[in-house]
């Protein structure tokens, strides 16, 4: 009778560091989940910030072409020509 009884509690001991261990197994694995989230929308927010400073950048230059009295054909050209240049940087990037 003692030996079933040392032998359950082997067994519930075993039992509970198995679900400890399981439990501190999808811990981590939601904190890299969570991780993860954190760092995509962080890269989502950068992209955005960086394509509103490119817009900004574009509006800027066009009104400094439109207030040097730039012919607005030579202005649109321009303009075209500086946003070449944007895509080309963000290619290279």
């Amino acid at each position: 009778m003692s030996f079933l009884f040392k032998y359950s509690a082997v067994l519930q001991t075993i039992k509970a560091c198995e679900h400890c261990h399981r439990l501190k197994r999808e811990e981590k694995k939601q904190e890299l989940i969570e991780k993860k989230g954190i760092e995509a929308l962080f890269r989502s927010q950068m992209h955005f910030m960086i394509q509103n400073i490119e817009k900004t950048a574009l509006l800027s230059e066009h009104v400094n072409l439109l207030t040097a009295e730039v012919e607005s054909e030579a202005a649109d050209q321009e303009m075209w020509d500086f946003e070449m240049q944007v895509d080309l940087a963000k290619r290279e990037q």
